[in-house]
């Protein structure tokens, strides 16, 4: 399909729901390190950290769905056209990854609080509900599923972390080395780069 007929940037929509999406992964990721890795009393420890993780954690969930569903009806930006056929495989896969991340982490998190039978105040707004299916088990089975999907969640927000830095390392290097509109065009207020005309020498 030709490049004329995909925008040249994003949509506000879809710029919100990324920059917010981003936000809220990293801050979450702090406070999962925060009453993780940390006892009470350490600098780092955060009293709240494991309330706040699961609320934000939630809030990722529901506005990467959103995000997906918005992608799936509006068309977005292509890639340049001078970029070569292996970097445009490897930007589509680390794509689909990234959204992956963004629903299979917080997802598996919902699943580890629906077998600890512990529903979240989402910022004590209201309360996000139990999947009904795992905090119905028996005691014995949501065992075996808590010590399943707990690592699970775990191993995949570090991988994910890992693709998001990843991720703005390649949007850097498009911007500062190869001096492409890749990032601009995810951010506001920034009109495309224009090539500067070469003014010819007087050969006199």
């Amino acid at each position: 399909m030709p490049q004329s007929r995909f925008p040249a940037r994003y949509s506000a929509v879809a710029m919100a729901l990324h920059w917010a999406i981003a936000a809220l992964i990293v801050v979450d990721f702090a406070f999962a390190l925060s009453f993780s890795q940390f006892n009470p009393g350490d600098a780092l420890y955060l009293p709240s950290a494991y309330r706040l993780h699961m609320s934000t954690g939630l809030s990722v969930l529901a506005l990467s769905a959103l995000r997906v569903l918005w992608r799936l009806m509006h068309r977005y930006p292509a890639l340049p056209a001078d970029i070569h056929l292996a970097t445009r495989l490897v930007a589509s896969l680390s794509h689909v990854l990234l959204y992956a991340f963004m629903l299979v982490a917080p997802l598996t998190g919902w699943f580890v609080l629906s077998v600890r039978r512990k529903p979240t105040s989402m910022f004590g707004l209201f309360t996000w509900p139990d999947l009904s299916w795992l905090a119905g088990m028996p005691h014995d089975q949501r065992v075996i599923y808590h010590d399943a999907l707990l690592p699970l969640h775990t191993w995949i927000s570090y991988a994910g972390i890992a693709l998001v830095g990843l991720h703005v390392c390649a949007a850097l290097y498009h911007h500062f080395y190869w001096r492409d509109d890749i990032l601009r065009r995810m951010l506001p207020r920034m009109p495309a780069r224009r090539a500067v005309p070469v003014r010819a020498t007087d050969p006199g």
